[in-house]
């Protein structure tokens, strides 16, 4: 089971790099006029920096907290951050050789978070109306 949801993890990994590649910088912004609407940006902001965290959380074993590296909010770090971060996810599982019920938890609740979060750009592109990458899963 591990496996497939590692597997899965990857696949959202790789929507949200075709999704980020669809977007222009001036629609990472845009809200939508609805009460505590988040931007595209706000969400990959918190995608960053839940992956950042995970993946610290996966090495060590335990949660450590949430923080994100993102600090320019341009499209070419939301590229570069959203890459680097899944990346460092995938090293850290690689690295587990102890899987406790601690780190498959915290596998469970990294993959929870990435769905959450797809679900609600999903809806935001499909409000401005843009293009969604094949590769979106849920669309």
């Amino acid at each position: 089971m591990r496996d497939a949801l590692i597997a899965s993890v990857t696949r959202r990994f790789r929507s949200y790099d075709d999704l980020i590649a669809a977007i222009e910088s001036r629609q990472l912004r845009q809200k939508l006029d609805a009460p505590r609407h988040k931007s595209l940006l706000e969400r990959l902001w918190c995608v960053v920096g839940a992956r950042e965290s995970f993946a610290q959380a996966l090495s060590t074993g335990a949660w450590g907290g949430f923080a994100c590296s993102m600090t320019q909010h341009t499209h070419d770090e939301v590229v570069d951050k959203l890459k680097a971060s899944g990346e460092a996810v995938l090293a850290a599982i690689a690295s587990v050789d102890d899987w406790t019920s601690e780190r498959d938890q915290l596998l469970i609740e990294l993959a929870e978070h990435e769905v959450m979060h797809e679900s609600g750009i999903i809806r935001h592109i499909y409000a401005f109306e843009l293009d969604i990458p094949a590769s979106v899963k849920w669309a």
